[in-house]
Order: structure tokens, then sequence, then C-alpha cells
């Protein structure tokens, strides 16, 4: 069974890519994503090696968003694709069979693309306003986030966008398979103690 709960890397943080990873692991959390948009392909592939390096010694799954590239030089498990990023079919042609293939469905519109390759899981929402992604899709309501979660239909969901410790159960009820976080580790005063106590809510 994939992890519940996944990390995606910050650029705000004061902490680097890196240092937000390692918080993350040794925290507990078992699925990393490099999430950035103001480094140069060169200082990408760095530090996608150095967080790939950090979660093979974890034994954590390690995700690239955006790039498929990237995520074939730094030899990640897979790629997170957004509705304007590569197609998840020449994501997996590059990467290969058993790559994770993930997308960010924000819409009903969205599920569409789910009949045209095979996506490994999905990241719904966002469940409230949050200023870690610009620009922002609009904030899903209980209602909408159900019904976009139950029209993936098999493919795990992960909801996204401004997600709290207190929402977990009720993301749950909705069939959320697990839930994403940034600010929550990458900014918090104390990113370890965050990492664990959000590690301890879903698997509690």
């Amino acid at each position: 069974m994939r992890a519940r709960l996944q990390f995606l890397t910050l650029d705000q943080s004061p902490y680097s890519h890196a240092e937000q990873a390692r918080f993350a692991l040794e925290g507990g959390v078992r699925w990393i994503q490099l999430r950035t948009k103001n480094l140069s392909e060169k200082d990408w592939i760095k530090t996608a090696i150095e967080v790939g390096n950090l979660c093979r010694d974890f034994g954590a799954t390690f995700i690239v968003n955006d790039s498929p590239r990237v995520a074939l030089v730094a030899e990640a498990d897979g790629v997170h694709l957004g509705p304007k990023d590569a197609s998840p079919q020449s994501a997996r042609a590059l990467l290969g069979e058993f790559a994770i293939v993930g997308v960010t469905l924000n819409t009903l519109d969205h599920l569409s693309i789910l009949s045209t390759a095979r996506i490994d899981y999905a990241g719904v929402g966002p469940v409230r306003y949050t200023t870690s992604k610009e620009p922002l899709a609009p904030v899903h309501s209980e209602k909408s986030l159900q019904e976009l979660i139950q029209g993936a239909q098999s493919v795990p969901c992960y909801a996204i966008g401004g997600v709290r410790a207190e929402d977990w159960k009720n993301l749950q009820r909705l069939g959320a398979h697990g839930f994403a976080v940034s600010s929550a580790i990458a900014l918090s005063p104390d990113p370890l103690k965050s990492a664990r106590d959000l590690v301890y809510l879903v698997s509690a």
C-alpha cells in the first residue's frame, strides 16, 4: 500500500530542499516530492540527486515534480505532472513501465486524463487557500472534493492544498487515500516535530 502522507518541498522554506527532506525523513515520512519552480535545470538536477540519495538512505519513495527528464537523470521513483506539464504517456515512455506517474486533478474535467494513460495516484484539491502554490485552482467544497475523488475511481487520491492535521479523518471519510503537505513541515518552527506528529496522525 502506498504511503498515506506525502511531503512536498517548498522553495520559500528557510531550509534547503535537502534539509527539508531530511527533517521529513527523520520524522518518519516515507514519500518525498521535490517541488521547485525557481532552479535552473542544472541546479534542479543537482538538488534532485541529493534529495534522491537521502530518500534511498531512508527507504522512501522519491518523486520529482513537473520534469520527467530531471526524474530520469536523478533516478527518481517517478514524476508528478500538473495539467500543463508533459503527458503521462510521454513520461512513462521516458521513465519506464515501473515508474510512478502521478497527476494533479483540480476539476472534474481533469478526470479524462485517467482514461488515456495508466496513472498511479492523483493529487486532488485544493482543500483550502494556500500560498505555497501559485497560481492556485479554485478551492473545493467537501461535496466537490468528494465528487472528484469518487470520479477517480480506483486511483489513490491524496488531498492537497492547505491541508491541516485535523482534516485527516474527514478526508478519509470523503474517500482520500492520503494527503500531502508542504508548509506544514517546510515552514514549521520545528519541522522534525511537525513531521513526527503528522506521521503519528496517519498511522494512528
